[in-house]
C-alpha cells in the first residue's frame, strides 16, 4: 500500500508542477443565463485570475443552492477534489430551474418533455442552453465542458449525458438519482418514513428568487416538547403516526411532491415517465458512474444507470467506480474508512480522487495523461480489495449456490419439507436499527449494522449455514424466491443477507474499541417488497389468505467474499421500522389512505422450499 501511495503522490506532483492553485487564486462572477423560453437561471463562475492557457469547464447544476451568494463571497472550497482545483479549471455552478436564485418552476426528476414537444423545456434543454451560452461567452475557455455531481446533482449529470451538446466532453455522475419509485422516497411499493422530515425540501415551490430557504426541514410532530426541543425516540414517534394518512401535519399543505406520491402509489404511467434509466440509451458522451455499495439512498441508480449505458449506449463509454462507501462518501478524504463498526481500508476516497477522478477529467477535458483503463473498478466488501473489470462485472453467468430456508433454522443446499410461522404485529414492528436516536434521514451505518438484535426477535426468522470450508465470493444479483403465506391479504417481505463472523475471531488492530466482533452479524444486503406488488408494480394484487404464494424479493447486486470459517445468514421479517412505513396487512386500495384502525396483526408462514440463489465463485 505504501508503494502505491508513493507512486500516486509522484504522479500528482508531476501533473501539478505547472500550476498549483487554491481558492484564493480564483475570481467570481455571478450572472443570469436566459433559457429558450425566457426563464433565467442563476449561474456562478469561478475562474483563475491569471490563467496561463485556455481552460475547460467543470460544472454542477444543483437544486441545493450555489451558495455563497454575493460577488465578494468565496466558498471554503470550489469542489471536493483539491487536485482538480490546483490544476486549474473554470468552475461553473448553476441553480436549476425553480430553485433558489433561478427563475421558473421546479419539478423533481423532470422527464424530457422536449423530446415529444419541441416547444417545451426541461433539464435537457436547460443544460443544452447553458452549454451554448458558455461556449459563446466564456473567456479563456478551451471549449471542453465536464459535468459532475452527487445525488440529485448526479441526476442532472446523467441528464447532461443525453443532451448531445458538442462541447460536453465528460460526465461524472456520483450516486445519481434515477427513479423515485425504487430509490430514495419510495422502494418497491414502500414509503421511506425516514424521509418525512425533509419532504418539504423537494416539494414546496418558492414564490420568487431567493438566497434563503423557503421550506422547512422539520421535526414538527416528532418533538416531546416544542419549547425545549426534546426529540422523541424515532421508533415511538413514528409509530404514533403509523398511518400515512395521519402524517399530513408533518408536511407543508402546499407540498406538490407529497401530493404526487400519494396520488400514484402504483408504478403507473406517471411514475414510469419519470424513470430516467430508460432515457440513458441516448447518452452521447463519456460517462463515469461513481458510488458506494453501502449507499442507502441511491444504490439502485448507481447500478442500473451503469448497466443501461454499458449495454445500450456505446457512445457513453460507461465506466463504474463502486467502493464500500455510503452516500456522498467518495467526496470525503477520510484516512481510515469505517461505516458503522466495519473497517474497509485506508485513504479509499483520497486514492479514488487522485488516481481516477483527476485522471478522468484531465484526459477528457485537457488531453493530458491517460484515462482510467478499466470499465468497472469495484470493491469487494468481504475481502476488502479492489477488483478491475473490462466489461460489466455482473453480466456473466457464474456458478450458482442454491440455499434452502429449512424450518429448523438451517440454511442448506439440502431441501427439507416444513415451514416456519411468525407473528407480524404493527403495534410492535421490527426496528431497523438498535439505537434510539432520532434521525431526519436514515443513518448511513445501518447498511452494515450488527443484526444480532434482530435475530433475537420471534418475528424475525433466521437461517444460517455452518462455518464455510472455503471462501465463497458472491458476485452479482442474488435471487430470492420465498414461498410465503399469510392469514391476511397483504404483507411486506424483507430479506437480509448477513455475513456472520466466527465466534473465535481474534481481535484486529482496526476493530473499534468496545465493539464485540466475535459472532458479529454484518448486514451485507437487505431487499424488500410490498407483497401486493409481487407480480406487478403496476397492478397490485392481494394475497389469498393461507394460500402458498411465491414472492421474489428484489436484491441488488453484491460483490462480497464470505471468508472461510464465516457463516452465511438469511433473515426474513415483515417490517423495518421506521425506515419504511408499516403495511396495514389488511388490504386497502392505497396505503396512503389507510387509517389507524386498518392495521391488524397477522401470521405469516415461510416454507422450507424457499430458496436463495447466489451467483458465486469459490476460492
Amino acid at each position: 500500500m505504501t508503494r502505491i501511495l508513493f507512486v500516486a503522490f509522484i504522479a500528482i506532483c508531476s501533473t501539478l508542477s505547472a500550476q498549483n492553485l487554491t481558492v484564493e487564486d480564483y475570481e467570481k462572477e455571478e450572472i443570469y443565463i436566459k433559457m429558450r423560453d425566457g426563464v433565467k437561471l442563476f449561474t456562478t463562475i469561478y475562474s483563475p485570475k491569471e490563467a496561463k492557457e485556455k481552460l475547460p469547464v467543470l460544472m454542477i447544476r444543483t437544486c441545493y443552492s450555489v451558495r455563497p451568494y454575493g460577488k465578494d463571497k468565496m466558498p471554503e472550497k470550489l469542489m471536493h477534489n483539491p487536485d482538480l482545483v490546483a490544476s486549474g479549471y473554470i468552475f461553473v455552478e448553476q441553480d436549476v430551474r425553480g430553485r433558489w436564485m433561478s427563475e421558473g418552476e421546479f419539478e423533481n426528476t423532470k422527464p424530457p418533455y422536449s423530446w415529444e414537444n419541441k416547444k417545451r423545456t426541461d433539464e435537457v434543454t436547460d443544460s443544452y442552453d447553458t452549454y451554448d451560452w458558455l461556449a459563446k461567452n466564456l473567456k479563456n475557455f478551451n471549449g471542453n465542458i465536464g459535468q459532475y455531481g452527487n445525488s440529485y446533482l448526479g441526476f442532472t449529470s446523467l441528464v447532461a449525458s443525453v443532451t448531445g451538446h458538442p462541447n460536453l466532453k465528460a460526465v461524472l455522475a456520483m450516486a445519481p438519482v434515477t427513479n423515485f419509485y425504487f430509490e430514495d422516497f419510495n422502494r418497491y411499493g414502500l414509503y421511506g418514513m425516514n424521509y418525512m422530515p425533509v419532504m418539504d425540501v423537494f416539494g414546496v415551490q418558492k414564490e420568487d428568487t431567493t438566497s434563503k430557504p423557503w421550506y422547512n426541514v422539520t421535526t414538527q410532530g416528532h418533538l416531546i416538547s416544542g419549547d425545549k426541543e426534546i426529540l422523541a425516540d424515532a421508533y415511538g414517534a413514528f409509530k404514533a403516526n403509523r398511518a400515512l394518512s395521519s402524517t399530513d401535519h408533518m408536511i407543508d399543505p402546499k407540498n406538490f411532491f407529497w401530493k404526487n406520491i400519494k396520488a400514484h402509489p402504483n408504478y403507473d404511467a406517471y411514475r414510469q415517465k419519470r424513470d430516467w434509466i430508460q432515457y440513458l440509451e441516448k447518452s452521447q458522451c463519456p460517462t463515469m458512474v461513481v458510488g458506494g455499495w453501502n449507499d442507502e439512498q441511491n444504490l439502485y441508480g448507481i447500478l442500473n444507470s451503469f448497466k443501461k449505458m454499458i449495454h445500450d449506449a456505446p457512445e457513453s463509454k460507461a465506466k463504474l467506480v463502486l467502493g464500500p462507501w455510503s452516500h456522498g462518501h467518495p467526496k470525503r478524504r477520510d484516512s481510515l474508512y469505517y461505516l458503522g463498526d466495519i473497517f474497509y481500508g485506508v485513504d479509499l476516497a483520497k486514492n479514488y480522487q487522485e488516481n481516477v477522478e483527476f485522471d478522468y477529467f484531465e484526459f477528457h477535458l485537457k488531453g493530458k495523461g491517460e484515462e482510467p483503463s478499466f470499465r468497472a473498478h469495484v470493491f469487494n466488501t468481504g475481502s476488502k480489495e479492489w477488483v478491475d473489470f473490462n466489461d460489466d462485472p455482473f453480466a456473466d453467468k457464474l456458478n450458482e449456490m442454491t440455499l434452502y430456508l429449512n424450518p429448523n433454522g438451517e440454511l442448506s443446499e439440502q431441501l427439507k419439507k416444513g415451514s416456519d410461522t411468525y407473528f407480524s404485529d404493527p403495534d410492535h414492528p421490527v426496528p431497523f436499527i438498535e439505537d434510539h436516536t432520532f434521525h431526519t434521514m436514515a443513518p448511513k451505518h445501518y447498511m452494515t449494522d450488527d443484526q444480532r438484535f434482530a435475530s433475537k426477535r420471534p418475528d424475525v426468522l433466521t437461517f444460517a449455514t455452518g462455518p464455510l470450508d472455503n471462501d465463497v465470493t458472491v458476485q452479482g444479483e442474488i435471487e430470492t424466491l420465498i414461498q410465503f403465506a399469510t392469514d391476511h391479504q397483504d404483507a411486506d417481505v424483507y430479506v437480509k443477507v448477513i455475513d456472520v463472523f466466527p465466534m473465535d475471531r481474534e481481535a484486529e488492530e482496526t476493530d473499534l474499541e468496545g465493539v464485540n466482533m466475535q459472532g458479529f452479524q454484518h448486514l451485507v444486503r437487505m431487499g424488500y417488497i410490498r407483497g401486493r406488488y409481487r407480480e406487478s408494480f403496476e397492478k397490485p394484487m392481494p394475497f389469498k389468505p393461507n394460500q402458498k404464494t411465491e414472492v421474489n424479493v428484489p436484491l441488488l447486486e453484491v460483490l462480497h467474499t464470505f471468508k472461510k470459517g464465516h457463516r452465511i445468514m438469511i433473515q426474513i421479517q415483515s417490517s423495518a421500522f421506521p425506515l419504511f412505513d408499516l403495511n396495514p396487512q389488511k388490504y386497502v386500495e392505497s396505503v396512503y389512505e389507510a387509517v389507524d384502525s386498518d392495521f391488524e396483526p397477522a401470521f405469516h408462514t415461510v416454507y422450507g422450499d424457499s430458496k436463495i440463489v447466489l451467483p458465486v465463485t469459490f476460492d
